[in-house]
């Protein structure tokens, strides 16, 4: 494991996978998880959105919001695969068994190298896609709004950030998405804290998630538990009985 120190501070920081271990960590993993043969695509991106857990009343605005971000992530250069408008969409392969859907989706999330996702419903309904970005270093940014507190179980190696209206701010986050697209990703440490590393071309490596933090502070995300949550309702109860 090499170690490095940040020439932007005191940070320490150690590499566990640089862009060369990285394609045999990869390799690794997808010969162990049965998907040999998948490549990852570096202009394309995985946005996960939650479809199974989702009341109807809010099923509109969530895919309106998901459309938004997929036509943000298009103007920064990044292609962008929406699983709930996708044959394999639980509201549309029922039919399909959870095995059957597991390797598919799983197989589009590591042929991506990003995973964007909107946090907005108490529990995600993304964390098994959300820990397979996470395990498959993928440059994984997650969004948060300011107005809406949602569950602090949060991977690291992720890059958290906050807005207030995304349509209003959609500038800035066209700016963060071409902003990593100089960067190839690691995996790593800083100052012994799990961090998503990332490597220019001339070799230099940041804490990418420090990196667009110090590049866009006015989109870092801070928990605050003072902030609603959503309410959801249960409109079937009979099954419980």
């Amino acid at each position: 494991m090499n170690i490095k120190k940040s020439t932007l501070s005191k940070d320490v920081i150690k590499i566990d996978k640089n862009p060369q271990d990285r394609k045999i960590y990869l390799k690794e993993l997808l010969d162990r998880d049965g998907l040999t043969g998948i490549k990852e695509n570096p202009k394309s991106a995985y946005c996960a959105l939650s479809l199974t857990s989702t009341p109807e009343n809010l099923k509109n605005s969530i895919k309106t919001k998901q459309r938004f971000l997929m036509e943000l992530l298009a103007r920064a250069g990044i292609t962008a695969y929406d699983p709930g408008s996708s044959p394999t969409s639980p509201d549309l392969a029922l039919k399909m068994g959870p095995e059957e859907i597991y390797r598919i989706d799983k197989s589009k999330v590591v042929s991506s190298r990003y995973f964007v996702s909107l946090d907005l419903l108490p529990s995600t309904g993304t964390g098994v896609e959300a820990e397979t970005a996470r395990v498959y270093n993928r440059i994984s940014v997650m969004l948060h709004d300011r107005k809406i507190r949602t569950s602090r179980m949060q991977p690291n190696r992720t890059i958290h950030l906050a807005f207030d209206d995304l349509v209003k701010e959609a500038e800035d986050f066209i700016d963060v998405f071409r902003f990593l697209q100089e960067f190839e990703p690691g995996i790593g440490f800083t100052n012994k804290i799990p961090s998503l590393l990332g490597f220019r071309k001339d070799s230099s490596v940041v804490d990418l998630e420090k990196e667009v933090y110090k590049n866009f502070p006015h989109l870092v995300y801070v928990y605050d538990g003072n902030v609603s949550n959503v309410k959801l309702t249960c409109e079937n109860i009979e099954l419980f009985s």
